[in-house]
């Protein structure tokens, strides 16, 4: 009986509402080896498309803006700001594929724009200059710029609505996932 409450209370604590973005494989410890070590993690399924779309949905819930023209950075360590994981790439191409199949979204890709840089570290925005950032000619009005930091227990990701015009932050959503062999691996993968 115990362990059927625990499954249920897990699921809605680390889902949300509705559909759940990690859910949990075992219930035993699983051993993976990390460039730090060896290290044990129970085993999630992590849903990265349902992160998205439940992010996205979080942006427009709270911003009074259609989804029109974005930008979508690679998602960064907090810490450092320079994405060297393929976790960056992920969550950041997930997040571009929710605003295109779920808003009908136009998202421009970073290349055009001379303030934005894409390098083996990821893309960057080279200026915190909001009139630099503004692309006329491809009428950006938006940005959709994630981050993340973690400890070996967990991961918490960060993803914000910038007006690219007043700088103004318009929709948020913040998600602590716990720490898996799967997103370790990622995290030290370029």
């Amino acid at each position: 009986m115990n362990k059927v409450i625990y499954i249920i209370l897990s699921a809605f604590l680390l889902g949300g509402c509705g559909s759940a973005v990690v859910n949990k494989k075992s219930y035993e410890k699983k051993e993976c080896e990390v460039n730090r070590g060896i290290k044990e993690y129970y085993d999630y399924d992590v849903d990265y498309i349902l992160l998205a779309d439940n992010a996205v949905d979080a942006l427009f819930k709270t911003a009074s803006v259609e989804p029109k023209n974005f930008i979508v950075t690679d998602f960064v360590d907090l810490t450092s700001l320079q994405n060297y994981s393929k976790l960056g790439y992920i969550l950041s191409n997930s997040i571009k594929n929710s605003l295109i199949q779920k808003h009908s979204s136009k998202v421009v890709e970073a290349e055009i724009s001379k303030y934005f840089e894409i390098s083996g570290n990821g893309l960057r925005v080279l200026s915190r200059d909001i009139k630099l950032l503004r692309a006329d000619s491809f009428e950006l009005n938006r940005a959709v710029v994630g981050t993340y930091t973690y400890t070996e227990e967990e991961i918490i990701v960060f993803v914000k609505l910038i007006d690219l015009q007043t700088g103004i932050i318009e929709g948020s959503y913040a998600k602590k996932l716990p720490m898996t062999c799967e997103i370790m691996y990622l995290l030290t993968q370029q």
